[in-house]
């Protein structure tokens, strides 16, 4: 199937609104560290739109809805539908939602789908492959897309809240100057004045819902990981801005928490991530700015 044909489905169910319910988890096992990568997480030089689970499950349907397509080669190279999901199948919903499995295999999809146009929650789709990106062990890489606005949904805003969330830690921060070098907050608490931006060490599997920067109480960013947008050819996230693949993720090793003008004097910085069930890790900084 062409690129062209996936594109006027996407069309065709495009009209319609977003849903505030939730949707089931499409594996079984939720145990802690069942997700290998997070949504909003750094996958080569992108924001990751996908959940990558970490157990080789038979993959459920999350929700009612009609077999949109079933991708079983390079038939797309969007950045929603890269050809590294492999072998994927792409549901539509009774809305502008379509939820997306990548990475299984081909012969389990056609057994269980072959005849089918119509899905229930629940059932099975196929088993986990090994036909993208992934190297082994391989596992589900899942997608929820509106259709509408053009975004992938961060996918745990729908599914059914778990507690067994990977804590979140927040450490080695460093501010980096618009013209100059990065400063390691643990040695250096004085700055002159100007725009900053405030990054965080990057963990390699979670990625905070919210990242939030305040000054003297005031909250000047904040950076919301609960959709990723596509406008132009580039994805992005909403802070006070919209920040692009680059900016979230300046290399392998540092996240944007956000940006903020220190102005002279002295004041409170305050830093926090906040993950899917409201845990806040927050730390603050006395700095001075000069002149």
């Amino acid at each position: 199937m062409k690129k062209s044909f996936l594109i006027t489905c996407l069309c065709l169910i495009s009209t319609l609104s977003l849903p505030l319910f939730a949707f089931e988890w499409p594996q079984d096992n939720t145990e802690k560290g069942f997700i290998k990568s997070y949504f909003g997480q750094k996958r080569g030089k992108q924001i990751s739109t996908s959940l990558i689970f970490a157990n080789p499950e038979p993959v459920k349907c999350i929700e009612d809805g009609n077999v949109l397509i079933i991708m079983t080669d390079e038939q797309d190279d969007s950045y929603f539908f890269p050809s590294a999901l492999g072998t994927c199948v792409i549901v539509s919903h009774e809305d502008s939602l379509i939820s997306v499995y990548g990475n299984l295999d081909k012969d389990s999809v056609n057994k269980a789908l072959t005849g089918k146009n119509y899905v229930k929650s629940g059932d099975i789709l196929g088993e986990i492959g090994n036909t993208n990106w992934q190297s082994e062990p391989s596992s589900l890489e899942f997608q929820i897309i509106d259709t509408q606005k053009s975004s992938a949904i961060n996918p745990k805003i729908l599914l059914p809240r778990t507690e067994n969330e990977l804590p979140l830690s927040l450490g080695d921060i460093v501010v980096e100057h618009k013209a100059g070098a990065r400063i390691n907050l643990k040695t250096q608490k004085s700055f002159p004045s100007g725009l900053y931006r405030i990054y965080q060490k990057r963990n390699s599997v979670t990625s905070p819902y919210k990242t939030s920067i305040t000054i003297n109480g005031v909250v000047v960013d904040q950076i919301s990981y609960d959709a990723v947008y596509q406008e132009n050819n580039k994805i992005y996230v909403v802070g006070k801005k919209k920040y692009i693949n680059s900016d979230i993720y300046p290399d392998d090793d540092y996240q944007l928490l956000g940006e903020t003008v220190f102005t002279a004097g002295k004041s409170t910085l305050g830093l926090s991530i906040e993950d899917f069930l409201g845990k806040t890790i927050t730390q603050t900084y006395a700095i001075a700015v000069t002149n």
